[in-house]
């Protein structure tokens, strides 16, 4: 893992500061935001994220974690912990999905510390974007190419392949 620095705002105004240095994309960005921290520390320690500073701001949860339910529907804060929302009465009550497939997503130590924002924000699983030997990833470095479409893929996205039961989706090749 490289060196960086480590920053723990007081509040969204100081998170806002911090964090206004970015690069290209969430790749290259020299400042990370960090909350629970269960992608983004695998991946700095792949060497696949280079952050030089850090933004936690997993101490902002007070006015970010609420779970809301209510005429409207349900309202979810993005640091709102995946294992606090999938326990809310309300939420297995009411959007049993929601709260089961929360309660799937993980192990119940990811769960306890991952959030709902950051799991929608999280990286890619493919294994190519998570090596950076591998140089041919448009998800690390746009325009390099895909390693897996021509290299083993087997347990990857779908790629030319269509499923007979589903006769209005068109099969896409690898090559267009």
């Amino acid at each position: 893992m490289r060196p960086f620095v480590y920053a723990r705002p007081k509040d969204l105004m100081q998170a806002v500061q911090l964090g206004a240095e970015t690069g290209q994309g969430p790749v290259d960005a020299p400042v990370q935001y960090l909350a629970g921290g269960t992608t983004l520390i695998d991946l700095m320690k792949l060497d696949v994220l280079r952050p030089t500073r850090l933004v936690d701001i997993g101490g902002l949860a007070a006015g970010l974690e609420g779970i809301e339910v209510g005429p409207k529907g349900l309202r979810l804060g993005a640091l709102a912990k995946m294992s606090t929302v999938a326990d809310h009465p309300a939420v297995r009550l009411d959007y049993p999905v929601i709260a089961e497939s929360l309660s799937l997503a993980a192990s119940a130590q990811l769960r306890n510390m991952a959030t709902l924002g950051g799991n929608v924000l999280q990286k890619t699983r493919c294994p190519f974007y998570r090596d950076a030997t591998w140089a041919a990833c448009n998800k690390r470095t746009p325009g390099s190419g895909c390693t897996a479409l021509g290299g083993s893929n087997r347990n990857h996205a779908i790629l030319g392949w269509i499923r007979p039961a589903f006769p209005n989706i068109r099969e896409i090749s690898p090559s267009r």
